[in-house]
């Protein structure tokens, strides 16, 4: 009996033509993979509401879905991002219609609440180093992973390496790494010492397997040639639970990317360079790590003195003269 040819799925998340082609331009644009994803299905819950008439939407239809996300009790976030998606959608068909404004222009997403990002202290960071014992090649491959993380990649860059994109690692002065950032850019980042270690007690213990991925299942299985990001996720659950540091509900690799950032405004990284090591768009996500901390705010008020010489004088009232020796006037 022949085998059954297993059918190939779009990777897109609708079918509707307008998306696709939509699709395409967002690729185009160098727009990330997650990002493009996202749009797409956002869409395409749209397009169920109206029926699939996306040409045909009105602003109404726009402003009863915003309502529509509300009254489903969707977070802030997931309707800002649905709304942003829809003004991006409206804003490409405008031009491509070439239309004088975009029917989504008056919708606007709902405001986020500031985010305070937490970080580990540098005691904490050791002890999560400490729970990495024994010379396992699990251990060390996690390891490797949980510096790059504290180099500030992502949980999706530290995935997509590979192999060759490790530069000359057994120089200590031009080691290097070239990641795949948002957006699908390139960019070389050199290893801080620990990251530098960590990968060459990695590659001595790697085994051999018909791969470049960097980073693999062990043992390896050819139908996963890379790790997934949840099944990192899940490993650095239990480094930190070991550890017994704390992390945020929701995440756990990207709370060493936090850190990361919050040690670059520490240690007194400019906020330019610590945008390119993040690999941020635009200096105003970085700039979340620069907010004075507490800690920061008393060492301030602690440099804040006035000398003597800055001190105020007394003033001094002249001493009334004897009745008897008052000038007289007239």
């Amino acid at each position: 009996m022949p085998a059954r040819r297993r059918s190939l799925r779009s990777p897109v998340p609708s079918s509707h033509p307008l998306l696709l082609e939509w699709w395409t331009d967002l690729e185009g644009e160098n727009r990330g993979l997650n990002t493009r994803l996202a749009y797409i299905r956002d869409l395409q819950q749209f397009a169920e509401y109206v029926d699939n008439r996306l040409e045909q939407a009105s602003s109404d239809d726009l402003l009863r879905f915003s309502r529509h996300l509300t009254e489903a009790g969707l977070s802030v976030a997931t309707r800002a991002r649905r709304i942003t998606a829809l003004r991006c959608f409206y804003e490409w068909l405008r031009r491509r219609q070439r239309r004088p404004f975009s029917v989504a222009q008056d919708i606007r997403p709902p405001r986020r609440t500031r985010r305070v990002h937490r970080w580990w202290t540098e005691e904490q960071v050791a002890r999560f180093r400490a729970a990495f014992e024994g010379d396992d090649p699990r251990v060390l491959r996690d390891r490797a992973m949980a510096e790059l993380g504290l180099m500030g990649l992502r949980v999706s860059e530290v995935t997509r390496l590979d192999t060759e994109r490790v530069i000359r690692l057994t120089d200590p002065e031009q080691a290097a790494i070239v990641v795949w950032r948002k957006g699908s850019k390139e960019q070389v980042l050199p290893l801080t010492a620990d990251a530098r270690t960590a990968l060459l007690r990695w590659f001595e213990a790697r085994p051999a397997a018909p791969t470049t991925a960097l980073f693999f299942r062990l043992p390896f299985q050819r139908r996963r040639a890379r790790l997934h990001y949840a099944s990192v996720e899940r490993i650095f659950k239990q480094y930190a639970a070991r550890a017994r540091v704390p992390i945020p509900e929701g995440i756990a690799f990207h709370h060493l990317r936090h850190t990361a950032g919050q040690q670059m405004a520490n240690v007194g990284l400019g906020i330019e360079e610590a945008q390119r090591l993040l690999g941020h768009e635009s200096p105003v996500t970085t700039q979340v790590y620069y907010e004075v901390t507490d800690a920061r705010l008393r060492r301030a008020v602690q440099r804040l003195r006035y000398g003597e010489a800055g001190r105020a004088r007394p003033v001094r009232r002249p001493t009334p003269a004897p009745p008897g020796l008052a000038r007289r006037t007239g």
